[in-house]
């Protein structure tokens, strides 16, 4: 089962615990349909140590956005939507989460949620040359891995492709870190435990062979390539103390 039926099963049991799966679900529809077309990248939220509190539309720092970054708004913890350009923050103008609970139709909650950011469906610019553009669908599928594992493990794993937890360890522990427009990287926590990867599909901690994007564009599913790393965070978590 592939991202839209996970989070199909997942409004099923909503109520139970998990209240971060439409978040993830509609950040995973803006990476899909904007990040390698516009530089649109929905990050997560850390809040000054406290952890998830949501996900930013944070345009990308290509040579086409100036190396600047903007946010266009953020998907608050639970899924409601602000538009941070013509409102501002607190503001969740589109309470996507009651409309979830109320039985509208998946692709309805999609469709409200593009429109209410107005992101256009043509950019302004082309992005030919970014690397976000050439490496773009490796990094779409590190979201959806990511989201996958965010909608089937309620609060158990902590995920985050935040600058501001990734580029140290990427710094330290990935040798491609120092190319030009590094698309970052996607960081996964259970118990202490952590797999790290790049944004192009490599495994960084633990160090892997083979690439996540390469092996899924030779026949792996999404949906595999999370359960291998919900095993690897298990694996760790359970391993005995030296």
């Amino acid at each position: 089962m592939e991202v839209y039926q996970v989070f199909e099963a997942w409004r099923h049991v909503r109520k139970a615990k998990n209240t971060r799966g439409l978040a993830w679900f509609m950040a995973n529809e803006f990476c899909r349909r904007f990040y390698a077309s516009h530089g649109i990248v929905p990050t997560v939220i850390d809040k000054e140590g406290l952890g998830y509190y949501g996900i930013r539309l944070d345009h990308v720092q290509c040579s086409i956005n100036g190396g600047k970054t903007e946010t266009l708004g953020r998907l608050t913890m639970a899924g409601d939507v602000e538009n941070w350009l013509r409102g501002e923050p607190g503001d969740h103008g589109l309470r996507l989460t009651r409309m979830c609970d109320e039985g509208a139709e998946t692709n309805e909650l999609i469709r409200l949620a593009i429109r209410h950011l107005a992101i256009p469906a043509k950019p302004e610019k082309s992005h030919l040359s970014c690397r976000h553009k050439r490496w773009g669908l490796a990094y779409e599928l590190l979201f959806s891995i990511s989201t996958l594992i965010a909608l089937r493990n309620e609060d158990e794993v902590e995920i985050t492709n935040n600058d501001y937890n990734t580029r140290e360890p990427l710094s330290v522990k990935d040798p491609e870190f120092g190319m030009s427009e590094h698309l970052g990287g996607f960081m996964f926590l259970r118990d202490g435990s952590m797999v790290l990867v790049s944004g192009d599909g490599r495994y960084i901690e633990p160090s892997k062979p083979g690439n996540l994007w390469q092996r899924y564009m030779e026949g792996e599913t999404a949906s595999g390539l999370a359960t291998e790393i919900e095993g690897l965070l298990r694996k760790a978590a359970d391993r005995e103390p030296d």
